[in-house]
């Protein structure tokens, strides 16, 4: 999804009025609203009585060219920011013909101060929808595509990038296990995976299935990993125990979760925390 993100966290250390976390094992917490303008984002933080710790986009997906031309905005926040692995019409195969993408999109961003950015690379893997989604590519194809573009942004100058592999919950690859994607140690530094309140399953099924949360923190705990989740939200309804469950398995210091972001959009699904009155109280008992 094209998004914008601004997370926050409790107070660490400042500097110019940014807040910035001591260690990836603290948990910074984000939003994302449709606009994708900063000072949107900043305005719903202040309506939830949030801290802005960063900023997060996405790159495009329409064309190579588009992806190497991303430019961030202009911000002191650190940015977090989802890169796409390939175009809509390409393939993850023909990722290694074009690193001078990633090259070109890594000097942008140190160029532009965000040489410590959270990269993550073609998101929500273990789905069917993205251009880089287990409908076009083996497990193999995928890392290797995945290690060639961490390998090739790490190689620019003055870069200190961090790298998220990020699946989406419920979404079971089509050999039934996580392993046979996984890049490696070496070129992920975070293990994620995006929870929505679907009404098709459990939070049991949120927990322990493929892709749940409670298997990907014990993914990236066996893999040394912290863990991430970088999409969650309501799907459609007001679930104001969805947001306390996800408060509690957030803070659970157990999970290691180094980042989340809320996702406050209005479609496809509504998950839009304002839309929801319930649901928004217990955001701001909990989070804010």
């Amino acid at each position: 999804m094209a998004a914008l993100l601004l997370a926050v966290l409790p107070a660490c250390s400042s500097q110019g009025g940014v807040v910035r976390s001591p260690a990836p094992w603290v948990t910074q917490m984000g939003l994302f609203v449709p606009s994708q303008q900063p000072g949107d984002v900043a305005a719903l933080a202040r309506h939830l009585h949030l801290r802005v710790e960063g900023l997060s986009a996405y790159t495009a997906r329409t064309s190579w060219r588009g992806i190497a031309r991303y430019v961030p905005p202009p911000t002191s926040l650190r940015l977090f920011l989802s890169v796409s692995m390939n175009p809509a019409g390409a393939r993850p195969a023909q990722v290694p013909g074009h690193l001078a993408v990633f090259r070109a999109l890594a000097a942008t961003l140190v160029r532009r101060g965000h040489a410590d950015a959270i990269i993550r690379i073609g998101w929500e893997w273990s789905a069917t929808y993205f251009p880089w989604g287990t409908q076009s590519t083996t497990p193999a194809q995928y890392v290797t595509a995945f290690r060639a573009i961490v390998t090739a942004m790490r190689d620019v100058a003055g870069a200190r990038f961090g790298f998220d592999w990020c699946a989406n919950s419920g979404s079971v690859p089509s050999d039934g296990s996580y392993a046979a994607s996984y890049p490696g140690n070496a070129y992920v530094d975070y293990i994620g995976t995006d929870q929505y309140d679907s009404p098709r399953s459990s939070w049991v099924d949120d927990l322990d299935g493929t892709g749940g949360l409670a298997y990907t923190a014990a993914f990236a705990r066996a893999h040394h990993k912290p863990m991430s989740i970088p999409e969650w939200g309501l799907y459609g309804q007001d679930d104001p125990s969805f947001i306390d469950l996800m408060h509690g398995f957030i803070t659970n210091p157990a999970n290691h979760v180094a980042y989340d972001s809320y996702f406050a959009d209005d479609a496809p699904v509504d998950t839009d925390i304002t839309s929801f009155p319930a649901s928004e109280a217990a955001f701001v008992r909990d989070f804010g």
